[in-house]
């Protein structure tokens, strides 16, 4: 689990990286740039209130309990769904279809290992409960007619508290992307390639 992590980390230092010295190739304030960064500040948001919702019903009963209600029953891994809307999101804050493209290259290539040694570990722990779960709930994409919801959640404060502030950090990046961008601008950052 750390080495996914770090690994993550460094790969999303390396396209970020990247974003300091490379520019969007639309026209600036035009309907594509506007379009790109809208969508992307979506994603972003999306991911934000995704990663909560879960966590609301998940927070403190990770490998106690086969969670099924809830995100958890629209798809078996809600957290790396909203993870990867926030991954992609983040590149087209940028306004840049290539670096959403490596943004969601990086996560499928840190955390779609990890789904499978999770689904592992759940299987052992779960048997076949968690048979029946994984044929009735898609691994990823989300299906929305199996919705089962909850009429009452335990909320672990400690756990969502500490979630909560982690997912209140993903609207940042549209923040970091403005920044960044006006550092171009205004030629504080160099501008080495235009990406589309």
């Amino acid at each position: 689990m750390n080495l996914r992590l770090t690994v993550s980390r460094v790969a999303l230092g390396a396209v970020v990286a990247l974003s300091l010295v490379t520019q969007h190739a639309w026209d600036e304030h035009g309907s594509i740039d506007k379009a790109l960064g809208t969508l992307g500040d979506v994603l972003l948001l999306a991911g934000c209130a995704g990663r909560i919702w879960c966590a609301l019903y998940i927070a403190g009963r990770k490998n106690k309990v086969l969670v099924d209600r809830g995100p958890y029953s629209l798809t078996r891994n809600p957290l790396y769904l909203f993870s990867c809307l926030a991954f992609i999101g983040a590149g087209l804050s940028f306004e840049s279809f290539t670096l959403a493209a490596l943004f969601g290259i990086v996560f499928f290539a840190t955390h779609w290992p990890t789904i499978h040694v999770e689904e592992h570990h759940l299987r052992s722990l779960f048997g076949a409960t968690f048979d029946d779960y994984a044929a009735r709930v898609p691994r990823f994409l989300p299906r929305f007619a199996g919705y089962q919801g909850s009429e009452l959640l335990e909320i672990r404060p400690r756990v969502f508290t500490r979630t909560l502030f982690e997912a209140s950090l993903i609207p940042l990046v549209y923040l970091a992307a403005q920044a960044i961008e006006r550092g171009h601008e205004i030629g504080v950052l160099p501008t080495f390639v235009h990406l589309y």
